[in-house]
């Protein structure tokens, strides 16, 4: 399913990627491991070049 909806927005200029968290559930930042989730998430948006506050966790 997850799949089939980042395909979608394969014609669309709108940022996308598809990563998979193996062995994890839906609820990805608050499960867990949520750290590593959350630091992919700040280094994909880094590596997008795309700017904003920062909030730290821990």
């Amino acid at each position: 399913m997850t799949r089939s909806a980042y395909k979608l927005y394969g014609n669309s200029p709108a940022l996308t990627e598809l990563k998979q968290f193996p062995d994890r559930g839906h609820s990805l930042v608050i499960d867990h491991g949520w750290p590593v989730v959350a630091d992919y998430a700040l280094t994909w948006r880094a590596r997008q070049g795309i700017k904003g506050q920062d909030t730290a966790y821990a």
